[in-house]
């Protein structure tokens, strides 16, 4: 048997491996304030660094995307304005399973930012 190469994780814990894409848009249309992010982690990397993609929704359901490729330097974020279903959805799907499957047409979606530690955990400053 093979390792999985990746893990789709949710906010309450629970965990798929390789899932398919449409098991992806399932998950992704589950979002909600109670179960309110998806982490999708490459397990086919080296495990000295980080390799995700995850998406969070705000308060108000519009969404963050955050992804990492490496270490601290290549940690990005972008915002995503709209609810899923006033649009978000069309943006974020796309990228997620585009993310997955290796298809690098999801860098050029959003305007990535680099991570800022400072905003994003200011506690940790």
């Amino acid at each position: 048997m093979t390792e999985p190469r990746l893990r789709v994780t949710d906010a309450v814990g629970q965990s798929w491996d390789d899932p398919s894409d449409a098991q992806i848009q399932r998950l992704f249309a589950g979002l909600n304030l109670s179960c309110p992010f998806l982490a999708l982690l490459r397990l086919d990397v080296p495990s000295d660094s980080q390799h995700y993609l995850q998406v969070a929704l705000n308060d108000d359901l519009t969404m963050v995307l955050e992804y990492r490729d490496g270490g601290p330097a290549a940690h990005y974020r972008a915002e995503i304005p709209l609810q899923a279903e006033y649009g978000g959805e069309e943006i974020v799907v796309p990228i997620l399973l585009d993310w997955a499957a290796r298809r690098p047409e999801w860098r050029r979606t959003l305007p990535w930012q680099q991570w800022d530690a400072s905003r994003e955990a200011p506690w940790k400053g």
